[in-house]
């Protein structure tokens, strides 16, 4: 109870609701800028990103085949530790795809797509 008395007795000291007053209507007008690229620059970003997205779609691709082949290496020639190595490299390229749609998610929820 004692902290409560303290937060309750500092919210009654005008210079600090002054203050918060500000910063509040800091954060608010930071809030409304709505990210843009600088003229001209919209389409090259845009190849960018396209070229990004698809070296991330190719290394996911690749991982998962060479997984797959390290499986049916090990299987056929009884090596065991490739055959769980594979095993391991398709969970890995699973949990890459997974991330790649989650992150590209995050990254228009962020942006968005204009204001």
């Amino acid at each position: 109870m004692p902290i409560m008395t303290a937060v309750t007795a500092l919210t009654t000291i005008p210079a600090l609701n002054t203050t918060v007053g500000h910063v509040t209507a800091a954060v608010h007008t930071l809030a409304a800028v709505c990210p843009a690229a600088p003229p001209g620059m919209q389409t090259y970003q845009d190849q960018v990103i396209g070229w990004i997205k698809w070296g991330v779609i190719a290394l996911i691709i690749a991982t998962a085949l060479v997984s797959v082949g390290a499986i049916g290496v090990g299987k056929i020639f009884a090596m065991p530790h490739a055959s769980s190595r594979g095993a391991i490299g398709v969970a890995v390229s699973v949990i890459m795809a997974i991330l790649f749609v989650t992150i590209i998610a995050v990254i228009n929820g962020v942006v968005g797509s204009g204001c």
